[in-house]
């Protein structure tokens, strides 16, 4: 009798097993922009492309530039201005001397797409550039590769909460030779002075080198950019930075995705900052 009811589970099992065919929802992608201004900065720059939505049974190139889209920028104070795609350089562009960005601005990108898709972001521009008091920077030999322990300090601005990023460029000039090499920007530290605020601070990054003996150089120095950071730079930066696991890399804007964004009808950052440089002379 029990064997009698275990073959008869089994066969009520098996005769309730079918294949589910669910129809996945379809979804269509939607703009991706991604768009940093300074006052310091010539051009206005926003790069725009097209997510991949998840479910979406087309194939797409998520970093190819869209660019058939219509580009604004905005504020209160200043009017509209109208950002044109340049070929050469894949973004959507505007000189800063007809249309300056002006420092405790608030500012409005509104991205209109050839299906009339449209995107928007504001973004305020931080009031104040904060200087870096001094940098520190300690040389750290290892098996492989050699690395500088930059350590750059600064008063934060008081009476408000700030966003700070630090980052470096290594320069050197090879002996007998004239020309600056610039090595590409490294280091990704962030700080928010929350409940902290107009206190001394630092932030320390490590800058690895390539394999090039510094005995064949006859200048070497150090660019460190200090940046006050509108909330949502600081933010992406931070995602960015939480996503790559090391530092700053470019996202795959794809969906669903947990890179912060502050677009609201499609993904990216429109974001803004002042910026401070200091140099410091290795040799």
């Amino acid at each position: 009798m029990k064997i009698y009811i275990i073959l008869l589970g089994c066969c009520l099992f098996l005769s309730c097993a079918k294949e589910a065919n669910v129809k996945l929802p379809e979804t269509k992608p939607l703009p991706v922009m991604y768009s940093y201004i300074c006052p310091t900065d010539s051009v206005i720059r926003l790069k725009l492309m097209s997510s991949s939505p998840l479910f979406s049974s087309n194939e797409i190139d998520v970093l190819a530039a869209v660019s058939d889209g219509d580009v604004k920028i905005s504020s209160i104070a200043q009017g509209t201005a109208q950002l044109i795609f340049n070929q050469n350089t894949g973004y959507y562009e505007l000189k800063t001397n007809s249309y300056p960005i002006v420092p405790g601005q608030v500012y409005k990108m509104t991205v209109t797409t050839i299906n009339g898709d449209v995107a928007t972001a504001e973004t305020q521009v931080p009031f104040t550039a904060v200087p870096i008091n001094m940098v520190t920077v300690e040389t750290i030999p290892e098996n492989s590769q050699t690395s500088d322990r930059i350590k750059a300090f600064f008063t934060g601005e008081a009476n408000s909460v700030n966003y700070y990023r630090i980052a470096a460029s290594h320069c050197f000039v090879y002996t007998g030779q004239t020309d600056t090499i610039v090595n590409d920007t490294q280091i990704n530290e962030l700080y928010s002075d929350l409940n902290h605020d107009g206190e001394d601070s630092s932030l320390t990054g490590r800058f690895y080198q390539k394999n090039d003996s510094a005995a064949y150089y006859s200048t070497e120095y150090y660019d460190v950019f200090l940046y006050n950071c509108s909330e949502s730079y600081y933010n992406f930066n931070k995602s960015l930075k939480n996503y790559s696991g090391v530092g700053i890399s470019f996202p795959p804007p794809a969906e669903p995705t947990l890179m912060y964004s502050n677009v609201k009808g499609g993904f990216g950052c429109f974001g803004a900052y002042m910026k401070m440089t200091f140099r410091y002379k290795k040799k």
